[in-house]
Parts: C-alpha cells; sequence; structure tokens
C-alpha cells in the first residue's frame, strides 16, 4: 500500500476518534460554565472547577490530535502523542493508588467528614469550611442520609452542644419540611422525622453496585487512549514516508529505505565493465587471429605450419573464446 492511501486510512479514524473527545470537552466545558455562573448551584462551584479543567485538558488535546491529522504535521502530532502520555500514564497512576490505598483514603475521608459534622454551622472563625458545609448538605439531601454512619453523630456538633436540647439536626437531614429553630445559611431545626441511614453505608452500596461499571469505563477510556497514541505513531510516520516519496533526490533518506539497493547497482556496473573488458578481433585487422564465433578451422596463408584454431571456453561469464592452436605431423 502506498504511504498516501495509507495515511489517508489513518488520518479518517484519528480525526474520527478525536472529534468524539473534542464534542465531549466542549459539551463538559459547557456543563461546567453553566454551574459555576448558576446563583443557585453554588455549593458544587468546587466540583465544577475541577470538571471545567478536565474538558478544556480534554478538548484541547483532541482538537491538537484533529489539527495535525488534518494539516500533516508531524510537530502537532508529536505534541499530540506527548500529552497523551501524560495522560494516561496519570489515569493509570491515580487508578492504581486508589485501588492500592483504599482503606488508607477511606479513613482520611472518615476522619475529614467527622471533623466537618463537628465544625458544622459554627462562628465566624470556621467560614472557610463554609465549601464543605454545602457539599455535606448536598450529599444528605441527595442521598436521604443523615452523619456519617448515624444521625446520632450530630450531637458532637459544636452549635447543638450549645443549645443543650436533644432532636435537633440539620435541615438537610429532615425527610420533609424542616422545623427550624436557628435560621442562617445552615439552619437547624426540631425534629425527628429524619434520614435515619448514614451517609457512609448509602455511599458504600452504591458504589458496590457501581464499581464494575466504573472500572469498566476506565479501562475502556484507557484503551481508546491506546489506540489514540497507535494511530498518532502511525500517522506520523506515514507522513515521514509519503515526504521521503515526494523527494526521490535524497539520497540518505533512501538508503535507509532500500540499504540493497547500491550493492545491486555497483553489481551491475561491474558485470557491464566485465563484459567490455571482453577483447574481440577482427580479422581485418590482424591476418593472425580470427574471430571466435566462427567454428570453422582457418590456415594462415603467411606460415609454413598449418595453424588450426578451435573454440574452447572455460565456463566462466567474464571471458570469451580462447583460440587453442594444434599442429600436424608435417610440421615435424
Amino acid at each position: 500500500m502506498k504511504a498516501d492511501d495509507k495515511l489517508q486510512i489513518l488520518k479518517f479514524f484519528l480525526m474520527l476518534v478525536n472529534s468524539f473527545f473534542v464534542i465531549l470537552g466542549i459539551s463538559i466545558l459547557a456543563c461546567s460554565a453553566w454551574i459555576l455562573f448558576d446563583k443557585d448551584s453554588f455549593d458544587v462551584k468546587l466540583v465544577a472547577g475541577g470538571l471545567f479543567f478536565i474538558g478544556l485538558v480534554v478538548f484541547a488535546v483532541s482538537f491538537l490530535g484533529c489539527a495535525g491529522a488534518y494539516f500533516e504535521s508531524r510537530c502537532f502530532i508529536i505534541f499530540y502523542l506527548c500529552f497523551l502520555i501524560v495522560i494516561i500514564l496519570g489515569q493509570i497512576f491515580i487508578t492504581l493508588v486508589l485501588l492500592i490505598q483504599r482503606q488508607k483514603i477511606e479513613q482520611i475521608l472518615r476522619d475529614n467528614v467527622d471533623d466537618i459534622i463537628r465544625q458544622y454551622g459554627g462562628n465566624e472563625t470556621h467560614t472557610w469550611m463554609e465549601p464543605s458545609w454545602k457539599l455535606l448538605d448536598s450529599v444528605q439531601t441527595s442521598a436521604k442520609c443523615c452523619g456519617r454512619l448515624t444521625s446520632n453523630e450530630w450531637r458532637n456538633n459544636s452549635v447543638i452542644e450549645s443549645l443543650g436540647e436533644t432532636d435537633i439536626y440539620p435541615c438537610s437531614c429532615f425527610n420533609g419540611t424542616c422545623p427550624v429553630i436557628l435560621l442562617g445559611t445552615h439552619s437547624f431545626g426540631n425534629g425527628s422525622d429524619i434520614y435515619k441511614t448514614g451517609c457512609e453505608k448509602i455511599l458504600g452500596e452504591w458504589l458496590e453496585k457501581n464499581i464494575i461499571v466504573i472500572l469498566g469505563m476506565d479501562v475502556g477510556l484507557l484503551l481508546i487512549q491506546i489506540l489514540q497514541f497507535i494511530f498518532g505513531v502511525q500517522t506520523c510516520k506515514c507522513i515521514s514516508r509519503k515526504t521521503r516519496e515526494l523527494h526521490p533526490n535524497n539520497l540518505l533518506n533512501a538508503m535507509e529505505d532500500n540499504p540493497a539497493t547500491e550493492p545491486r547497482q555497483q553489481q551491475h556496473h561491474s558485470t557491464e565493465n566485465q563484459q567490455s573488458e571482453i577483447q574481440t578481433y577482427n580479422p581485418q585487422m590482424d591476418s593472425g587471429y580470427y574471430q571466435y564465433n566462427n567454428p570453422e578451422v582457418y590456415k594462415q596463408d603467411n606460415s609454413p605450419h598449418n595453424l588450426k584454431y578451435q573454440q574452447s571456453y572455460n565456463g566462466r561469464r567474464d571471458q570469451g573464446y580462447v583460440p587453442h592452436q594444434s599442429y600436424s605431423h608435417d610440421d615435424y
């Protein structure tokens, strides 16, 4: 297959895969931008910022791959492959860390959640933790849970302890209308109609049900990225090969593609030189020698001896016929 035909096929597949990721990156960017500029979604702006960064990276790298394939630019494709290697290695590293250090990470999350519950709704000295409090409210509301293990953990909260009353919980724990006793961004209510299950149990059950899907998506994405890398490498090679075919006067590249060409040419020239060195004789120039391709027997007029010439061949390609001289009995 010619380099140009192979290049067109590789360009099609490379642009097809990267176009999908360009659309995916634009979608992630649009969703994250909508969350960032939506006042009602302030509690998940931290997550939206992470999604915005991921979408930007996906879009930039995929667009670079499409541009390199479309313009047949080795420079763009090389940069694309470098970024792709970094992404693949980072994805593998994060996956291995989550699998190997799973228990340690879970323990860190437990300690952080317990600390958030204790300081939830506190005074102005803890306002830097307000994004974490909003995130906890969102988790308890969406997962319909209260506390990490049980709702009794909220008795360790500093605000609830200062009130000295029982059955006081954040409004995000109530299963229905919250009987508010403390107004504010993080309101508290007094009542028993709350979610009884802890958030750790619900989130753990959800993770167990979807762990296969999550790992499958991770492995599938990794395989697609490896496929992108293979297409990129092959496309870069085809661009180089096409460039060499368009410039055949480059002797160095021609020798790299076909190193056996020069010895064959030397052998061909050597055979021609050997054939040109075979000596032929013309009877008009020398009366004592005759052409070797004559099978007859000749006599020399200017000599008293009868000289007979016969054809002889020693089996070599580079030699002609050698005259063989014989004498009759009358010469002695």
